[in-house]
């Protein structure tokens, strides 16, 4: 039993210090309330996985001067219930893209600054200039400038209730001791999945998650999520899959950060073997590197190579979708690269001229699904198949870490959590990676941080109204 401990009183509690939190609490204090964001991490590590990330946000757009074309908001929403399998709650993603341009306008005004996506992602994306690192410490200066308050080393731990069952606030650890933060309007979760924690990875998506590469914050340890379950929130989504990434296998165990390979579709992958086991041209790499990450896990045990030759190495687009952690290897053979790889020559060689005699004549055309395939392989190379035959070959050792849970808790479009008998818990809403229903068995790349952008503002519009009164 903790004895008398000390408390503070906010209209809003946001725990959590990604964009869904940031979002959160600015959009609170713009509505008036006094608010406080509690951050686990210390000031330098501040951020959850959006300061490791690119932060490129999906939403509708119009056709523009960087030459994209009009994404609709009935495409955007066609492309995340396909990518789903049509297991995304619809609500939940109609919310997200008719929310989302607004969104973008608001950072916007707040002082972000964009680039274009790639050329076929154009339509859709955008991406901060100054990337994740730089969109959090921008909207930190701003919640500091407008009057929230920010505390670090401040980790979220229980949700505090009163006799209605009322969410009145959240208990803290912090460099002080235990803290009782009381917020009259309500408690915003958006401090993360649960990818951090090796335990209930392992618990939930299976006995290999033990040594996956953690891409993002090594504080996103589900800490929320559990603590809303056990005042009977209702668990919700695809709780056993997560979202993954082709990453250079030589990258930090913990907090990896972008060390992503974006063009693997420009070549073949085989694993420790030397074999192929997936069709690198699918789809754009934007519905395929989270699905390709984990088939990396699941298919090839962990380890597996991107190989190029240089009519792919010396194109512009090549250099630009590729992150590797150390220098590529490269040989001046396929079978001198499969001894430098520890790939039985002649498989690799096999690989290599059975794929090179499936490839069929065209144009290639990386900006388009362009339907340059191989013919009679499998496993198929749908798009973008161009003999590998011109030296020196390049390889990088590729594996699939992982960036966020898909599993977590069920909230309505109100950003409210909902409990075990469908009823919203008063006082408590969760935005971003805390929500589950959201994404199941593949991704629709540049779409976590504008869900976290989106659900955090409607979760910080709505515990404050409940002081403000709108």
């Amino acid at each position: 039993m903790i004895g008398d401990v000390p408390s503070y009183d906010f209209d809003v509690v946001v725990a959590g210090g990604g964009i869904a939190g940031l979002c959160a609490a600015l959009t609170a204090r713009e509505a008036g309330a006094k608010v406080m964001l509690a951050e686990k991490a210390p000031l330098a590590e501040r951020g959850g996985n959006t300061r490791f990330a690119d932060a490129q946000m999906r939403f509708p757009h119009e056709a523009d001067e960087y030459g994209a074309r009009t994404y609709t908001e009935e495409e955007m929403i066609a492309d995340l219930m396909r990518i789903s399998r049509d297991r995304a709650n619809r609500e939940l993603i109609e919310t997200l893209v008719r929310n989302a341009s607004d969104t973008v306008d608001w950072l916007t005004e707040l002082g972000i600054e964009w680039e274009p996506g790639y050329p076929h992602t154009a339509g859709y994306r955008r991406s901060p200039k100054a990337g994740g690192q730089g969109l959090v410490d921008t909207l930190f200066r701003r919640l500091d400038g407008r009057g929230g308050v920010s505390a670090y080393e401040t980790a979220a731990a229980e949700l505090l209730t009163d006799a209605s069952s009322v969410v009145t606030g959240v208990r803290c650890s912090s460099p002080d001791g235990v803290v009782d933060l009381h917020a009259r309007g309500g408690v915003v979760l958006a401090c993360g999945g649960f990818q951090a924690n090796v335990q209930m990875r392992v618990a939930h998506l299976g006995r290999f998650a033990d040594s996956l590469i953690l891409r993002g914050s090594r504080f996103n340890t589900g800490e929320g999520i559990q603590m809303a379950l056990a005042i009977g929130a209702q668990p919700a989504g695809q709780w056993g899959d997560y979202h993954s990434a082709v990453i250079d296998a030589r990258s930090p165990a913990v907090e990896c950060g972008v060390t992503a390979l974006y063009n693997f579709q420009m070549g073949i992958i085989v694993d420790g073997e030397g074999k192929r086991f997936l069709d690198e041209g699918e789809d754009f790499r934007d519905h395929t590197y989270v699905k390709f990450g984990k088939a990396i896990i699941e298919q090839a045990d962990g380890a597996a190579f991107c190989i190029f030759d240089q009519q792919m190495v010396q194109r512009e687009e090549f250099a630009r979708a590729w992150r590797p952690v150390g220098p590529p290897i490269e040989a001046t053979s396929i079978r001198e690269l499969a001894t430098a790889l520890s790939i039985a020559p002649e498989q690799l060689a096999r690989t290599v001229d059975d794929y090179n005699r499936a490839v069929q004549p065209g144009a290639l055309d990386l900006d388009r699904l362009d339907g340059k395939h191989t013919e009679g392989l499998t496993p198929a190379k749908s798009n973008w198949a161009m003999r590998l035959e011109e030296p020196p070959f390049v390889a990088i050792p590729v594996t699939g870490g992982i960036t966020f849970t898909f599993g977590g808790l069920k909230v309505d479009s109100a950003a409210r959590v909902i409990d075990v008998a469908e009823r919203p818990i008063t006082g408590l809403y969760a935005a971003g990676e805390p929500m589950g229903e959201i994404f199941y068995h593949n991704y629709p790349g540049a779409s976590s941080v504008i869900r976290g952008a989106v659900f955090g503002r409607i979760a910080g519009r709505n515990a404050a109204e409940r002081v403000t009164g709108g």
